[in-house]
């Protein structure tokens, strides 16, 4: 199941893109990472993502800029959150946005990252068993 999912990992951090990276392709996912947020939203109108994680804080367009223009592009991808300093704020506006799940960097463990990833893909396979219904 997870070969059909995409995954896009932006964070201008490349340690922390290969990381997950890392884990994503070790559970099956496909995985590409970007450096820069401008980048990212190029590959997001050329490809096909399904879960795209973002840095919040990143140079030229935060994380919050970079949710609103992938939502406005494709309103079905399921956006996971990360930063290493949160306020309640900066989540309240993820989630007005169109955020799906929030996490705080470091990262508590390599299954804690996996289980976002999964219910987003829960979440996913929801939707598309609804659309099956709704077309058949």
């Amino acid at each position: 199941m997870n070969d059909r999912y995409k995954i896009l990992i932006v964070d201008d951090e490349e340690d922390v893109g290969s990381l997950l990276k890392k884990y994503f392709e070790q559970n099956g996912y496909a995985v590409d990472t970007s450096l820069a947020a401008i980048d990212a939203l190029e590959k997001v109108k050329n490809t096909k993502y399904h879960i795209v994680v973002i840095d919040m804080v990143m140079p030229q367009m935060d994380g919050i800029e970079l949710l609103i223009a992938i939502k406005k592009y494709d309103p079905m991808t399921q956006i996971i959150m990360m930063t290493e300093s949160s306020t309640m704020d900066k989540i309240v506006r993820s989630l007005e946005y169109g955020a799906n799940d929030y996490m705080l960097k470091p990262f508590k463990s390599e299954d804690y990252v996996l289980a976002m990833i999964d219910h987003s893909v829960q979440k996913l396979e929801r939707w598309r068993d609804a659309f099956i219904q709704i077309v058949q």
